[in-house]
């Protein structure tokens, strides 16, 4: 058993390596065998180090290898390379042990056009740009104060909770909705336009994120797609893009309502600072108290001056007016009665004489006549009339002082009333107890806090009678100043 096992042993010895000799005799192999080679492909994950190096990628339709351009070169060639340009690269294929990678080192890059990837990209992002998918004015604000936020992203990963926190720190009234979705892969597309049919049928969404971190061209390409980018197009939400890093731009980004850097500043663009939100409302309600001060004091002095007017002592004098103008059309009336019915009966006199005189035949029928002229007469006196509605006249008049002056009665009292009430509201009240209050010292911002001051600064205190000019020497937080 021995020797067969030394044996075994010392046949596999023959075929055993350790990786670095392995790694040597595939790079050995490699630049021997390439020593020199142009590759075309399409620059993509461009990327300039510090130290001059320039980092990138070069793919076709079916893969992609990696490429590094020494500063050395860098400094020489006559293109500024970038993402999607198609480029011939010379150099040779080498590989590297310490990160088992097969990669070009390219000694120059020659301009070859645009890749095929870039050219897609162009070609859709045209074709939105003239159905006005990425028109300024169809972009739609971000509510400022949202109730409920939906987040698409990927389940996993850094982004979900990087969102999460930022919102929940900035806006944490919001409720958060996590739609799921892959963001990468070969279904990521389909994936996210389900999640954003999702959330349209969300009647009380009001913002949407979408939200990926960053990583290469390759695995942002999925929100280059034209489904992914007609769904955040047609979103019935506002929807703000966070997807890679700055630099990445991709199509759902132009057609979305508002670009994000990042996945963080998304969150910051959709939710306000609630520590400014309270400050703003601090300072509107103080504001606020101070008109609301100088409008009561307003009304006060109104109702001084309407207390103190000659309105209500006008109004009874003119009734009284009203009364003694009655009760002399009246008088009119009966002496205007008096001389017509004198005159009438001496014309009637007159008029009887005459026919008297006449002849005895003329009698009969004059009495006839004058008996029924007296008849209508009398049935025409207006007196009685003239007594009624003098009566009517008299109880009207009582009636309406009567009213009148129970009207004016409950309206004194009711002033009067709201006159106390605006007393005690006065801050001059609790003044006169004692209390004062204090403020900056040339403006009118009330110091409602011990905190809002400092050693050193000054500040007006107000009594019921004037007020003073303090400088602050020192102050006790949390209880009365007591001298230590």
């Amino acid at each position: 058993m021995d020797s067969s096992g030394n044996d075994q042993l010392g046949g596999a010895r023959r075929d055993l390596y350790t990786v670095t000799e392995i790694s040597a005799a595939v790079r050995q192999h490699l630049e021997s065998e390439f020593p020199r080679v142009n590759v075309i492909g399409e620059i993509a994950n461009f990327k300039l180090h510090t130290s001059g190096h320039a980092y990138f990628t070069l793919r076709d339709s079916a893969t992609m290898i990696h490429a590094v351009l020494f500063r050395r070169y860098a400094e020489r060639i006559a293109c500024a390379p970038g993402n999607g340009m198609l480029v011939i690269a010379p150099g040779r294929i080498s590989h590297f042990g310490g990160s088992g990678q097969t990669q070009l080192i390219a000694t120059d890059l020659i301009p070859a056009g645009h890749g095929n990837m870039e050219l897609e990209f162009r070609r859709l992002l045209k074709r939105l740009m003239d159905e006005g998918l990425t028109a300024v004015d169809r972009k739609r604000a971000i509510p400022r104060y949202p109730a409920r936020i939906a987040v698409i992203t990927s389940p996993t990963g850094a982004v979900i909770r990087d969102v999460v926190d930022t919102l929940h720190r900035r806006w944490p009234v919001a409720e958060i909705v996590h739609v799921r979705a892959e963001v990468q892969g070969p279904g990521a597309a389909q994936s996210i336009v389900n999640a954003f049919e999702l959330t349209n049928g969300m009647n009380d969404i009001d913002t949407v994120i979408i939200a990926r971190g960053g990583g290469s061209i390759e695995d942002l390409w999925s929100f280059n797609s034209e489904e992914v980018a007609r769904a955040v197009a047609g979103s019935a939400h506002p929807v703000i893009t966070g997807i890679g890093h700055e630099i990445d731009t991709t199509v759902a980004d132009h057609v979305a309502d508002v670009r994000a850097a990042t996945p963080t500043a998304a969150a910051e663009l959709a939710t306000p600072l609630i520590d400014e939100v309270r400050r703003g409302l601090g300072d509107s309600l103080r504001r606020i108290s101070i008109i609301e001060t100088a409008l009561l004091e307003s009304r006060r002095h109104l109702v001084e001056y309407l207390v103190r007017s000659s309105a209500f002592p006008a109004i009874e004098h003119r009734m009284e007016r009203a009364e003694l103008e009655i009760d002399g059309f009246l008088e009119g009336i009966s002496d205007s009665w008096r001389s017509k019915s004198l005159a009438f009966e001496r014309s009637l006199g007159e008029s009887a004489a005459d026919i008297m005189g006449g002849g005895g035949a003329c009698i009969g029928r004059s009495r006839t006549s004058l008996d029924s002229m007296l008849d209508r007469l009398a049935h025409m006196n207006p007196s009685g009339r003239m007594r009624f509605a003098a009566g009517s006249i008299d109880h009207g008049l009582r009636v309406m002082k009567v009213r009148l002056s129970g009207d004016l009665s409950l309206r004194k009292k009711e002033i009067a009333g709201r006159f106390d009430a605006l007393a005690d509201l006065d801050p001059r009240g609790v003044l006169k107890r004692g209390y004062s209050y204090c403020t900056e010292a040339r403006g009118v911002r009330v110091i409602p806090r011990a905190e809002e001051i400092s050693r050193g600064d000054e500040i007006t205190v107000h009594f019921y009678d004037g007020g003073a000019l303090c400088s602050v020497r020192e102050k006790q937080k949390g209880r009365p100043w007591r001298k230590k």
